[in-house]
């Protein structure tokens, strides 16, 4: 009796080590990887064109950001619009709550130090729209949380480099942990503000690249899309999954194993056989609207995809009749408003009349009244799906 008892209690446990296995292999399989079966193949147009963006886009506004003796923006760094908000990282480490409508500075945060809400240097920030909440990703490691008043909540470690952040519908997304001269682009560490939760999904594939192009490699728009380096895919995070929707066939995007390695023991030799060879090593700084995605690579013009025509164009506009506005003043802001943005410096507003002949009267009137200097802060100006304008 006592060994029917005793096989009994063993045929319990070993059914609940094998519940318990499924479990934790269930668990496992909620870390989603990444699909790298993209869905459409783009062609890249062998001449590029300088028309399509101005007849597909329209001017909507600007934003001169106010300039004052203690509010000064050595570079910008990320941009989020919200509503009324515009959020603001400089490259002097500060971060800036600015008014979207009069450029004027509402919030200032920039404690240096290492005490609670403090920073050495701030790596990205994010906005929970939510809880109207401003958070800061430093140095230390940490994700800091601030009210609109950019007084301190709270903290959370995170406990490694990551390249941004970004936040949406409550969830924080770190994306492309680094290590050294290694990255992680594949993968992303997802915090959830609400219940303090973490989880991450895609793939621990490491690149070995140190190369950055100015611009955004992961952006927030309608959805959140993100590039890897030395990757001509187009990913975007939808669904918990990280997933590559298109590729660029790039002839003359491939870089020798060779130069990869120049890229960290030679980088001049690795940027001049990239300048003269044309050579595309990352896409980055793609943004979407209703209709279009638009993003950069290392190399000049501006890639325009039309998703209705499933078509890639390459644009190098100029902007003659405003402040010869081109594709390199493009930069990425956060945000799901149909808008693109351009970053211009105060120099390209002053002694030239005629650079802002092509904005519509009203906004030529608002831009006389600004009486901008050379040395004042950076413009915004943003343009918009011309079907979306009211």
């Amino acid at each position: 009796m006592i060994f029917e008892f005793c096989k009994i209690r063993l045929n319990i446990m070993l059914k609940n080590i094998v519940l318990l296995s499924i479990l934790m292999l269930s668990s496992c399989s909620t870390d989603r990887k990444v699909s790298d079966k993209v869905s459409i193949m783009l062609d890249v147009p062998v001449s590029p064109i300088k028309t399509y963006f101005k007849e597909h886009f329209d001017f909507e506004s600007f934003i001169a950001i106010e300039t004052t003796d203690s509010f000064l923006v050595s570079d910008i760094k990320k941009i989020v619009r919200s509503d009324d908000n515009i959020l603001l990282l400089s490259g002097n480490r500060s971060v800036f709550l600015i008014d979207a409508h009069s450029g004027k500075l509402k919030v200032c945060i920039d404690k240096c130090g290492n005490g609670p809400g403090e920073s050495k240097r701030i790596i990205d920030i994010a906005f929970n729209e939510e809880l109207g909440q401003i958070l800061l990703y430093n140095d230390f490691y940490k994700l800091l949380v601030f009210d609109l008043k950019g007084d301190f909540l709270s903290e959370v470690k995170v406990g490694e480099m990551y390249e941004n952040v970004t936040c949406r519908r409550g969830e924080v997304l770190f994306y492309n942990k680094l290590n050294g001269y290694s990255c992680y682009p594949y993968m992303l560490k997802i915090y959830n503000l609400k219940n303090k939760t973490w989880r991450t999904v895609g793939d621990d594939i490491k690149i070995d690249f140190p190369i950055r192009s100015r611009g955004l490699q992961m952006v927030n728009s309608k959805r959140v899309w993100f590039n890897a380096p030395l990757d001509y895919k187009l990913y975007c995070f939808e669904d918990d999954t990280p997933a590559a929707h298109y590729q660029l066939d790039i002839s003359m995007a491939k870089l020798s194993d060779d130069l990869i390695k120049k890229s960290i023991s030679d980088p001049q030799t690795f940027f001049n056989e990239v300048s003269m060879g044309k050579i595309v090593y990352s896409l980055n700084s793609l943004r979407e609207t209703e209709n279009f995605l638009i993003f950069h690579s290392n190399q000049t013009g501006l890639f325009l995809f039309d998703k209705k025509e499933n078509k890639l164009y390459v644009d190098e506009f100029l902007m003659d009749d405003i402040f010869y506005i081109n594709s390199g003043d493009y930069y990425p802001h956060e945000g799901d408003d149909n808008s693109v943005m351009f970053l211009l410096t105060a120099d390209r507003w002053i002694n030239h009349p005629e650079l802002m002949s092509g904005l519509p009267t009203e906004w030529r009137n608002k831009a006389n009244a600004l009486n901008i200097k050379e040395d004042d802060n950076p413009i915004l100006f943003f343009f918009k799906e011309k079907n979306k304008l009211e």
